[in-house]
């Protein structure tokens, strides 16, 4: 993703065509980031239009040493962090296990790793919030356990647990779709 920086300047200076230009050019990104936390379009949308909004108010301290795409990134999944935290009370953590026949020993490395993003997404919704959210920020956003238990005011066993959890539900649910 290439920003011009003549486009960044007309966004700072309120230029409502540049924003809408430059809303166009981000939302695909945002949407890639919000679609792994939230089960419906709509959360999705409102979580990228929230980042957005943030994107335009913050433009001004963008550093252009860092790639605009990760810049962005990062603000989205600040955005989808403190929408975590404020739903967290409404969200139960550990949601009732489902029935499982997980004495199967289903091993990752048969499953194809070149799936696409959907299906990958499809999947990762099937979790429950909160460990789709602890599973999302460490396998694919690079979070360490550490850094999951101090964004999301939760301890470091619970932050392991979720990410057992999502690791046996997956498993789970993709060796189903292997059968």
């Amino acid at each position: 993703m290439e920003i011009k920086e003549h486009l960044i300047k007309k966004v700072i200076k309120e230029d409502r065509k540049a924003q809408l230009e430059l809303y166009r050019i981000c939302f695909n990104t945002l949407m890639s980031v919000t679609n792994r936390y939230k089960n419906n379009e709509e959360d999705a949308v409102s979580l990228a239009n929230n980042s957005f909004l943030k994107i335009l108010t913050n433009l001004n301290k963008y550093d252009k040493k860092v790639p605009f795409e990760a810049w962005i990134r990062r603000i989205t999944l600040n955005e989808v962090i403190d929408d975590f935290r404020k739903n967290k009370k409404r969200v139960e953590l550990f949601d009732s296990v489902d029935e499982y026949d997980s004495d199967e020993d289903i091993s990752l490395n048969d499953i194809d790793r070149s799936m696409e993003e959907e299906v990958v997404n499809s999947y990762l919704l099937k979790l429950p919030p909160a460990t789709r959210t602890v599973f999302c920020l460490f396998a694919i956003d690079d979070y360490s356990h550490k850094e999951i238990c101090a964004e999301l005011k939760i301890s470091l066993e619970t932050s392991k647990w979720h990410m057992k959890e999502a690791r046996k539900r997956l498993k789970i649910v993709l060796s189903k779709k292997l059968v």
